[in-house]
């Protein structure tokens, strides 16, 4: 499975609309600066067909340190959420049978994901 960063989504932008490259990368700006504020101000941002970006607060609790026992205290945190729509689940599902892509291997490149991230700590 491989990752799609921001400069790779904004160039098939480009390559599917033809628009000016700085006209798509001022509109990409802005739609993200927009759900960021939007969130900030503690209003969800629906977007149909696609999902829904909200918060969401995780109160108060207490944990435990796996080495030493010992009880840790977690404070409040509010932190972004996305939910994604009915539309595109259907449409993953569909595109993902219709690639032949088993989730066998949706798992590994997960699995690979926190183990790379367990190791670089």
């Amino acid at each position: 499975m491989k990752v799609i960063r921001r400069d790779e989504l904004v160039k098939r932008v480009i390559e599917r609309t033809l628009l000016p490259e700085t006209t798509v990368w001022q509109v990409f700006d802005a739609i993200f600066d927009e759900i960021s504020q939007a969130l900030a101000r503690g209003e969800a941002v629906h977007i149909l067909r696609f999902g829904t970006f909200d918060l969401r607060h995780y109160p108060t609790r207490m944990g435990v340190h796996p080495r030493t026992l010992e009880k840790i205290p977690y404070p409040n945190r509010i932190a972004p959420s996305f939910r994604s729509s009915r539309t595109l689940k259907h449409f993953l599902r569909q595109k993902i049978e219709e690639a032949g892509i088993s989730f066998e291997e949706i798992s590994a490149f997960h699995r690979e994901k926190r183990r790379r991230k367990a190791t670089s700590s």
